[in-house]
Formats: C-alpha cells, structure tokens, sequence
C-alpha cells in the first residue's frame, strides 16, 4: 500500500498548494492521501489563524483525489508538529505501507535541519516538485547528497506555480485561493490588512521580543537615526520605525529565517542565496510589512538593507545603516572616526563604512554580499576610495 503524506502550515492553502499534491499524486499514483496541517509549524512563527479554521480551508484538498482525508491528527496532538511523529503514526495506521512524503524544493533544501531527520529519511521516501523556476540544478544537488545517505527521492513532474501564501495574507494574489478556503476566510473575516504599527507599539514589540542586549542597541539606533534625520533632512517618524524594527528578527533562528525568505520568494528574489548575516534586515522587513502593516516603501528598504546597503541607497537607507555601525554602544577601533565623519558628511560616511565592512569580511575569510561590493562601487567614485 501507498500513502502520500502532504502537511503544511496552509495559512491559507492556495492553488500552488493543490499543484503540488496534483504533482505528486501523478508521480506516485498512491491507495490513499493524508493532508495534514500542523498545529504548531517548529521551523517558523506560530500561525495567528486558528487551528480548526486552517483545517476547515483544507477542504479544498478533497475534490482532488478519491481516497483523500484531510487529518486533524497533528492539531489534535497540541504543540510544535514534527513529521517524524506523523510517519511514526502513519506507519502503525498502514502496517506495511510505504509512506511518501510530499516536500516542495525550500523544504528539501533545509531538509537536513528537520528533527531527526535521518530517521525520517529513512522511513519516507520524498516526492518533490520544484516550487519556482530555475532551481532544478540545486534540488538534484541536494537529493543526491540525501541518497547517498540511504534516502529515496522522487521528482515529480510538471511546471511549478509560483503562490506565497505570505503574499496572499497581505492582501494579495486572492484569485489563487480555491472557493472553499476563499468561503472560509470571507465567512470569518480572516487576513484584513493589519494597521501600521506606530513608533510606540513598534518599542514596545522590541521591548518584549528582543534580548536587553539587543533592545538596548535598538534603543541606541533610533536616537542616531532620529538627530541624523533631522541634521540630513530625512523623516524622523520614518527614521524612528525603522530603527525600532530593524533588528526585530536578528535573534530569530537562522531556520526560521530561511522559512521566512522561502515562504516569500516571490517578492524576495534571490534573498536565501545571500550571505546568512543579511538574511534578518530583509526577513525584518517582511514581517514589518506582511504581520505589522508597514506599507512605506522608504522604511521598509531602510529595514531590509540596514546590514549590506544596496546600489541607489536613500537618504533613509544611509541613516539607517550608519545609526547601527555608530550608535552608542559600538566600540570598533575605527567607530570615533567613523562618527565623526557622519557628523560632517553622511555619503562620505556610507562610503568609508561601506569599506570598512567589506575589508573586514575579507580579512575575517567572510562571504561577502555581491549587494554589499555593488552598493559600495557606486559610493566610493565621488571620493576616490579604493576598489575591492
């Protein structure tokens, strides 16, 4: 006997979700299909959309397949929803039964971060579909490295259909909800667009989520940001929002983080191939957006690009970035300098900073962001600062 094991989150299932089951469903030609969602997903923010409504849309599984269920057995369960205890499950229900698990290509590629994962690997074998085009090259790569460990990997066919179901929550990209989930979440009023958080809920959201270290730091970052905007012309209230939020998810996991970038590729291209110490300003700037209703286009780029910079900064983008190299508590040899310079000059400052970070990644055998050395190429012209 076959069964096919599809979990997820589905905060709110979509179209892309029922390709991929369809996909699947094709490669495997499976006796039964278990949709699964979880309780508590363990590699990313709980769900604000209650349990039984995110399995009352996961109907709109059921016309794909005759012998479907969708489950509430990991809802039931309570807690964070590991899919070792669902196999576990699975295979005491169907005695005998190979169990397929379906993954999209961002689940496979953080595969090996999964609770133990080489059990699993063991006693699934994984269906996987490509979920956005062009990353076939990196999927066979990590397939292979999973089957020279003992697993067994199956690509289902087919073009992907690129839906985020982030984006979907923010208000876009409606026309890709079945009528079922679509009736779910018009009869309970659910993913309105959320008002933006004002400076003071956005402290008080530091003050609770942050370490005293870290929020201390935040603290330090939005007095800068807040005197620089007022010295270069920029927009206090926006320079004070976004220093607040812009290390919000700095002390998230590094697999939370990737779940964060791989749930809106869409909108953030190419953000999970860049070095790891960038990912928490873009992945800030998603949630500041997509949970707490920040539409200004100038605070969000502040946000996202505060570690790395980026070609044609801003005003708000260079104020940003250098109130985080020189608020209060930094203490690098060359940080007097550098504050100085900022008091005279914020370009010159991006510039030298842009190039103190870049040689000190080289120096230190860091990657060193392609964003970082383009953004830093355009800077340093007007001043005739050395190229890297």
């Amino acid at each position: 006997m076959r069964v096919l094991l599809f979990g997820g989150t589905f905060d709110p299932p979509h179209n892309g979700h029922i390709h991929l089951l369809q996909q699947a469903i094709r490669a495997v030609a499976p006796d039964w299909v278990v949709v699964m969602p979880a309780c508590l997903p363990p590699h990313k923010s709980p769900s604000t959309t209650a349990p039984d409504l995110r399995l009352a849309m996961c109907r709109c599984f059921e016309p794909i397949f005759p012998d479907l269920e969708v489950s509430s057995w990991e809802i039931e369960q309570g807690g964070a929803s590991y899919t070792i205890d669902t196999a576990a499950m699975l295979e005491n229900r169907f005695p005998g039964a190979q169990i397929f698990l379906t993954v999209g290509s961002d689940m496979l590629l953080s595969f090996t971060g999964w609770k133990d994962w080489q059990q699993l690997l063991a006693r699934t074998i994984l269906v996987v579909q490509s979920r956005r085009e062009g990353d076939e090259e990196q999927l066979a790569a990590a397939a292979a490295g999973l089957e020279q460990k003992g697993g067994r990997v199956v690509f289902a066919g087919g073009t992907p259909l690129e839906v985020s179901s982030s984006e979907i929550r923010s208000g876009r990209g409606r026309k890709n909800i079945p009528p079922q989930a679509r009736e779910i979440i018009r009869r309970y009023d659910l993913y309105r667009p959320h008002p933006t958080i004002s400076i003071e809920g956005a402290r008080r959201l530091a003050k609770r989520t942050l370490s005293d270290k870290r929020y201390t730091h935040t603290l330090n970052v939005k007095k800068l940001a807040v005197k620089l905007a007022k010295q270069y012309g920029a927009d206090p209230d926006k320079a004070a929002l976004a220093a607040l939020l812009h290390d919000i998810a700095k002390e998230r996991p590094k697999a939370e983080l990737l779940q964060i970038l791989q749930d809106n590729a869409i909108i953030a291209k190419g953000a999970a191939q860049r070095p790891v110490p960038v990912w928490h300003g873009i992945c800030a700037a998603l949630l500041a957006q997509h949970r707490w209703g920040v539409q200004d286009e100038e605070v969000l780029s502040a946000i996202a690009n505060h570690t790395a910079g980026k070609p044609g900064m801003t005003r708000l983008d260079k104020i940003i970035y250098l109130a985080d190299m020189c608020s209060a508590e930094r203490s690098y040899p060359e940080v007097d300098w550098l504050r100085a310079l900022l008091a005279r000059d914020l370009d010159r400052a991006m510039a030298v900073s842009l190039g103190q970070n870049i040689l000190w990644m080289r120096q230190q055998n860091k990657p060193i962001d392609p964003v970082s050395l383009a953004a830093y190429d355009e800077l340093r012209r007007p001043y005739h600062l050395e190229a890297f």
